[in-house]
């Protein structure tokens, strides 16, 4: 077996081994939230501008004993301080608010992971169709 082909298959299951892990965590995340996340009335107590547009927020919430709690948020869209919202917070990490994406923005994630999930199958059948094509070569 030749090097490039070598290279080949071994960015094509790291490739496949990434992308899996980051869908595997992403699905069952969002699995959790569905299934044990408790709406709640949120309203942003501070946004916090980073680079690109990005936001680092906190939301303050009250949960079912009257508490108030402070919370990051993860959040799919830009927001302003006051705004209110609802999010899903689930009993082992009430200091997190998740707010739950849009079916298309799921959809695109998911065509993103399958994307590159195609492209490291199409690297190790590259670096297996190489590697026989050199063996022949050598016979």
């Amino acid at each position: 077996m030749n090097e490039k082909s070598k290279k080949y298959i071994i960015v094509g299951l790291i490739l496949l081994l990434v992308v899996g892990f980051i869908a595997y965590k992403n699905v069952t995340k969002i699995q959790n939230y569905k299934e044990n996340g408790k709406e709640v009335e949120c309203t942003v107590s501070s946004v916090i501008q980073g680079r690109k547009g990005k936001q680092t927020l906190e939301a303050v919430y009250t949960d079912e004993t009257g508490n108030q709690i402070t919370a990051k948020v993860i959040r799919n869209q830009s927001t302003y301080v006051g705004e209110e919202f609802t999010g899903l917070v689930v009993p082992e990490k009430p200091e997190e608010i998740y707010c739950m994406p849009s079916e298309d923005t799921q959809k695109i994630v998911y065509c993103v992971f399958g994307a590159f999930g195609f492209v490291g199958i199409i690297l190790i059948i590259c670096g297996i169709v190489g590697s026989a094509k050199n063996r022949r070569g050598i016979y």
